[in-house]
This record gives C-alpha cells, sequence and structure tokens, in this order.
C-alpha cells in the first residue's frame, strides 16, 4: 500500500467525516428536538423558524458557494467551515435567547454551505481522475453514513450520562462541536490547497463564469436530475411513518429502523459509486436506481392496508434505501459524465445544489397537506404516485443528459 494511495484515501476518509459530521448542528433537531425546545421554552412554531432561517440561507447560499468554491482554496473554505460552525454549535449549547438562536442558525446556514459545500464537492473531485469519480464519491457518501452514525451514538451516549436532560443536550452538542472544530483542524493539515491554476480569475471574472455557466444545456440537465432524484429521496423518509401509521409497526421497531438507514446509506453509497465506475457510467447507476424506485413507490401504491403486509413494507422499504442511496452518491459524480471542466466544478455544483435542492420549499408542506386532508392510505398514496412521476422524469432527464454529452464529446 504506497503512500499515494493512504493520502488519497485518508483524505477522502476525513471529507466524508466532515460531511456527516458539520450538518449535525444545523440539524440538531432530529435528534435532540423534545430537549432543546424544553431548555429553550420554545414552541413547535419557533423550533420551526430555526429551521426555517437555516433553509432559507442555506437556499441563498449554495449559488454563493460556488463562486467561492472556484476562487479560494479548497484547504482554507473547509478549514473555516468547520471551525466556524464548531464555534456556532458552542455557542448553541449555551441556549441562548430565541433571538440570538435564530441567528446562529443563519450563520450556520453560511459557514455549512458558502464554505464548505462546493468546496467540499470539488476537493472530492480532486482526488481522481474520470475513472475514480464514481467510487471516490460513493466511498464519500457511504462512509459519511457509517461516521454519522458513530457520531450520533457517541451524542446519546453523552446525553444519557446526565440525569438533568438540558444539561445532557448541552453536552450532547458540545460533543459534535467540539468533533467539527477538530475535523477543521485536521482539514489544514492533510487537505491539500487548490492548485493554484485554478484561483487565477478575479471574483469578478468568476461570477460571471458562474452565470455563463447557467447557458449550459448540460447544467439545467443536471439540475433537473438532482431536483427529481431528490424528491426521491425526501418522499421515501416518509416510508417509517407510513409502516406505523398504516401498517401498525410499533413505534420501538420504527426507532430501530430509522437508526438503519445511516448503515444502509454506507452500503448503498459504495455500492453505487463501485458500479458506476465498473460500468464506466454514473449516469447509468443513477437511471437503474430511478427505474429501481420506481418499482419500490409502485409496490407502496398496490398493497393493501393489511397490517400482516407490514413484513413487506419494512423489505420494500429498505431496498428502497439501498436504491436511493446508490442513486443520491452519485448526484455529483454525474457533473464529470457531463463533461464539466474541472475548474467549473464550484460553479456548477453551487447553480445545480441551489437549484436541484428546490423541493426543500415547497415538498414537505405539499406532501403534509396531502396526509392532512386525505385520511388513511389516500395520502400516501398520492405521494406514492407522485414519487413514480419523479422517478420516471429523472430517467428520462437522465436519457437526455447522457444522448447531449455524447454529442458535445463528439464535437471536441
Amino acid at each position: 500500500m504506497n503512500k499515494a494511495f493512504i493520502k488519497k484515501y485518508g483524505t477522502l476518509l476525513l471529507l466524508a467525516a466532515g460531511a456527516g459530521i458539520i450538518f449535525q448542528l444545523p440539524y440538531i433537531r432530529e435528534t435532540f428536538y423534545v430537549q432543546i425546545q424544553e431548555a429553550m421554552q420554545l414552541t413547535n412554531a419557533q423550533m420551526g423558524m430555526l429551521s426555517s432561517g437555516y433553509a432559507t440561507m442555506a437556499t441563498l447560499s449554495y449559488f454563493v458557494g460556488g463562486i467561492v468554491a472556484d476562487k479560494f482554496s479548497a484547504r482554507k473554505l473547509l478549514t473555516f467551515s468547520f471551525l466556524a460552525t464548531g464555534a456556532l454549535g458552542l455557542w448553541f449549547s449555551t441556549f441562548p435567547s430565541y433571538n440570538i438562536a435564530r441567528l446562529i442558525f443563519v450563520l450556520m446556514g453560511v459557514s455549512t454551505i458558502i464554505t464548505y459545500w462546493s468546496a467540499c464537492i470539488k476537493a472530492t473531485r480532486m482526488l481522481g481522475d474520470s475513472s475514480e469519480q464514481g467510487r471516490l464519491f460513493g466511498l464519500q457518501e457511504g462512509l459519511r453514513g457509517i461516521l454519522n452514525a458513530v457520531l450520533v451514538f457517541i451524542m446519546t451516549a453523552a446525553y444519557a450520562r446526565f440525569s438533568d436532560a438540558i444539561l445532557g443536550t448541552a453536552m450532547a452538542i458540545r460533543v459534535c462541536a467540539i468533533s467539527v472544530i477538530i475535523i477543521g483542524i485536521l482539514n489544514w493539515f492533510f487537505i491539500e490547497d487548490t492548485q493554484s491554476e485554478t484561483q487565477t480569475q478575479s471574483i469578478v471574472e468568476v461570477a460571471k463564469g458562474m452565470f455563463g455557466a447557467l447557458k449550459i444545456p448540460r447544467v439545467w440537465l443536471l439540475v433537473a436530475v438532482v431536483f427529481t432524484a431528490y424528491s426521491l429521496y425526501g418522499i421515501i423518509g416518509y416510508i417509517n411513518t407510513f409502516a406505523v401509521n398504516i401498517y401498525g409497526l410499533s413505534p420501538t421497531a420504527s426507532a430501530s429502523l430509522g437508526g438503519t438507514r445511516y448503515l444502509l446509506q454506507g452500503v448503498g453509497g459504495i455500492i453505487g459509486g463501485f458500479l458506476a465506475d465498473k460500468i464506466g457510467s454514473r449516469i447509468k447507476v443513477i437511471i437503474g436506481g430511478a427505474v429501481l424506485l420506481a418499482a419500490s413507490f409502485g409496490l407502496f401504491l398496490v398493497l393493501p392496508a393489511n397490517a400482516g403486509l407490514v413484513n413487506v413494507v419494512i423489505i420494500n422499504f429498505v431496498f428502497g434505501l439501498l436504491f436511493i442511496y446508490a442513486v443520491r452518491s452519485q448526484y455529483f459524480a454525474v457533473i464529470d459524465d457531463a463533461g464539466i471542466p474541472v475548474e467549473l466544478t464550484g460553479r456548477v455544483s453551487g447553480i445545480v445544489s441551489c437549484l436541484g435542492y428546490a423541493p426543500d420549499i415547497f415538498m414537505y408542506t405539499m406532501l403534509g397537506g396531502w396526509l392532512d386532508t386525505y385520511s388513511g392510505k389516500t395520502g400516501y398514496n398520492m405521494m406514492f404516485v407522485y414519487a413514480i412521476v419523479m422517478a420516471v422524469l429523472c430517467v428520462i432527464v437522465s436519457l437526455l443528459l447522457s444522448r447531449i454529452t455524447k454529442k458535445y464529446s463528439a464535437t471536441k
């Protein structure tokens, strides 16, 4: 095992650890919702506003982050992101006033996106050539899930050590924040600076290049691929609740099933990445995954609401998770398939993230409205039909992207 191999995959492990850990802080509500609510005496609406503040700033930040990633050193950007986010996490662990907490979450929308997201994607892409993109992004996705599970376990253990729930929650948040800071320090020592030739343009020229990238048809198809695939990712998150409400899955079993997502993220991401490189196409993995997801949601659609079928629902859910994580692992690896130059990686990933993650803005409100309006399995069936439509559209836009990319390559 040579030094180059150790350096490459050691760096990838560090990037994966960072990708899993840094987002634990802005999404801390997923683990400690009730505890934070009680510690700060917040209403559900106020808890929602904290999340909305982060999501709004994050959406705006994706676009700006693409410009920043193509102008400044990935090493410096990543280090700053982790140190700043960790510091904000420590601040939040003191449970400040509501308005201060809102400010903290808005600032995390900057530190986890503008200076981090596109820089992380670019740093991952630069670890290998075109033949390695699938496995690099697949391993990052897979390791991210596994390391995320480890951190959540450690945070839960820290929380459980204290009889005072408020103190336990504060310590769990601090464990996460300190872990983020440690990752930041490691980034400074182990992540290489972006090659100087990708930084020669002025910030104005890079910004102009960002808008110039919007004129590339392949970029819009990349947006459509991520938009449809991300919609599928969001919808599959409701299956756990679906199993509880319609098929009588116990809350304990539901919690255990939810915890397996991280492990399945590891398996699905790694399999998707290596398969993509084996067949020489990240687009084909996305197409295959979307087809299988359409079949999976189709099964949910036709299954009768019979408690005796709960095991069928669980098995289908597990396979669905494997498929969606295989697809998700190739979201940004497919930028290479589309023939986007490395020096445009930051800008293109910024555009694709900003517009491709747009379902966050409307989809959950829409799905929630269906579930509130229609009783029984009807609301879920509407959701599954929507998922099947998204899967079909994902296949169509992926095929179009493949076709246009082949024409582009032929003219070079």
